[in-house]
C-alpha cells in the first residue's frame, strides 16, 4: 500500500474509533422542560403548552427523563426560536393563541400566556437540584370574532342586572 493510501486508512480508523468511543461521554448535566401558563377568557389558567387544566411546575416523570417537552418533533425548537421580533416573533408567538382557540368554545379563548424554560442540574447522585425558571416570553393574544360577541353577551348581562 502507498504512504497515502496508509494514511487515508489510518485517518478513517482514528475518526471511527473517536467516534466510537464518544458513547462513553456522560449525560447531559441539566434537564430542561417547557410550560407556558395562560389565562383564559373564563378566568382560568391552564397549562397551554401541554395542554392540560393545570399548570404543574415540577420536572416531568412520565417519558424521557432528560430535556423533556410536552410537544414532539418539530414543536422541540420552538423555544429556540424565541428571539424572533417583528412580524415573525408575532407570528410565532400568536401560533399557540390561534391553535389553543381553534380548539377550545370561546369562554375557553386564551387571552394571554407567559412561556417558561425550566431546568434543574443532574446531581452525582442522580437526584436532582432545586428547579431554575426563565421566562422566555409573555403574549397577549388578539381577539377573536368569538371573544368580540362574547365580551358583548356577557357585558349586556350585567348591564341589565344592575339596571
Amino acid at each position: 500500500m502507498s504512504d497515502e493510501c496508509t494514511q487515508s486508512v489510518v485517518h478513517i480508523y482514528s475518526n471511527l474509533l473517536h467516534n466510537r468511543w464518544n458513547v462513553f461521554v456522560g449525560a447531559e448535566e441539566y434537564v430542561t422542560w417547557e410550560i407556558a401558563p395562560g389565562r383564559l377568557f373564563d378566568g382560568s389558567v391552564v397549562d397551554i403548552w401541554s395542554n392540560k387544566d393545570e399548570v404543574d411546575w415540577d420536572m416531568p416523570i412520565a417519558g424521557t427523563p432528560c430535556t423533556s417537552t410536552a410537544r414532539h418533533g418539530r414543536w422541540r425548537s420552538f423555544p429556540y426560536l424565541a428571539e424572533l421580533d417583528g412580524k415573525d416573533g408575532e407570528a410565532l408567538w400568536g401560533y399557540l393563541c390561534k391553535q389553543w382557540n381553534n380548539e377550545h368554545p370561546p369562554e375557553k379563548h386564551l387571552l394571554r400566556y407567559n412561556f417558561f424554560m425550566l431546568q434543574a442540574d443532574v446531581l452525582p447522585n442522580m437526584g436532582f437540584s432545586a428547579t431554575r425558571k426563565r421566562l422566555i416570553h409573555s403574549h397577549v393574544c388578539a381577539p377573536t370574532e368569538d371573544d368580540v360577541e362574547e365580551s358583548v353577551e356577557i357585558f349586556s348581562e350585567i348591564a341589565v342586572e344592575e339596571l
